[in-house]
């Protein structure tokens, strides 16, 4: 007696118009740990967002909050004469896609990064608040009596939620002095620290790294506490201080410095890594030719830092900065040399945000 022919379950058998049997697979019915392997492989999240809209099953597979890694956006820098539109722009990178979002809690508001899934919010009445593009979702922050911009927007990674640190002046002290101010999640209100300069920022590990733009001397401030934990000396190449500007960036959990020359042709960094030696007081700085994976995305005086290895088509080691404001450029350490990148944007002097759903 001949076997009865037996059919899988996520395939079926139907007849072309040749008479030939075809096998048609249905897709709703993957094992759920593959299709979880497939989201966490798509580059831009908007495709990330498709995917879940395919079926219930391969909404299951790709939860919200495990998506794939994501390179930031770049912001469209918005005109005065457009600040009533609530529509804004991105530019993705990785997919080399523009998307635009409907985003009502954008209405006048000036948006500001670098930030991790929330833009800093500015209104003319001074009110600030955290506002994630993608999901509408607001949070509001007490009054902020200066004028900063953000060094950090994201999670905080001592006590849980989120952190906003913000250097600027406040021009209410007699004379007006450069000040650092951080708000953490559900806070009552903003904590000052007077005296730090605005000229190359980071915050790493509960500390806040920022260079005095006279000195080149870095102060290092203790957030638990609000005061200042120590000072280190600026690298030995940059006595007497050189003609540029000053970044500092938390990359895979050690503090960079880089100095960008002002060149007319080519640009040009000198990046410092902070040393924390056996037996030494006091950090140092060393100065380094090689990041490795990683790749810096640098904005006002701070940046963000991803690993290459996690995106298809990238690699380490480089720098992503906006030249001259009008020009998206990356460097590549390991040769000197600067590449201009193609931009569907006029003006490259937006904020980079990293994209997400939660």
């Amino acid at each position: 007696m001949p076997k009865r022919k037996t059919k899988s379950s996520t395939t079926r058998e139907r007849s072309g118009t040749d008479g030939i049997l075809s096998h048609e697979r249905n897709w709703s019915e993957l094992p759920q740990e593959i299709l979880h392997l497939f989201s966490k492989k798509l580059p831009d999240i908007s495709d990330f967002i498709r995917f879940r809209a395919v079926c219930k099953t391969w909404q299951l597979s790709a939860p919200v909050n495990d998506p794939p890694p994501q390179l930031p956006w770049l912001l469209e820098l918005r005109r005065e004469e457009g600040r009533e539109n609530a529509i804004i722009r991105f530019y993705c990178l990785s997919s080399n896609k523009v998307h635009t979002i409907t985003c009502p809690g954008s209405r006048c508001a000036w948006l500001r990064g670098p930030g991790w899934r929330y833009l800093l919010a500015y209104l003319r009445n001074s009110e600030m608040y955290l506002l994630n593009p993608l999901t509408g979702d607001q949070i509001h922050l007490p009054f902020f009596d200066g004028r900063g911009v953000p060094d950090y927007i994201g999670p905080d990674p001592i006590q849980g939620g989120d952190i906003v640190v913000v250097s600027g002046i406040m021009p209410n002290l007699n004379p007006p002095s450069y000040l650092m101010a951080f708000w953490r999640h559900k806070a009552d209100n903003w904590v000052y620290v007077e005296g730090v300069s605005d000229f190359g920022n980071a915050f790493c590990m509960g500390k806040y790294f920022s260079n005095d733009r006279e000195t080149s001397i870095t102060n290092v401030i203790d957030i638990a506490t609000k005061k200042l934990a120590y000072q280190i000396a600026p690298p030995e190449d940059t006595n007497p201080p050189l003609k540029g500007w000053t970044f500092m960036v938390e990359s895979g959990g050690k503090i960079l410095r880089l100095f960008q020359h002002y060149q007319t042709v080519q640009c040009h960094f000198d990046i410092h890594c902070l040393y924390f030696g056996d037996g030494e007081p006091k950090p140092y700085w060393v100065k380094i030719t090689d990041i490795g994976d990683q790749m810096l995305f640098l904005q006002g005086s701070s940046g963000l830092s991803f690993c290459a290895s996690n995106f298809v088509g990238f690699k380490g080691n480089c720098i992503y900065f906006g030249n001259d404001w009008h020009y998206l450029c990356r460097y590549d350490i390991g040769d000197g040399t600067t590449e201009v990148l193609p931009c569907p944007f006029d003006a490259i002097m937006g904020s980079w945000f990293v994209p997400s759903l939660v």
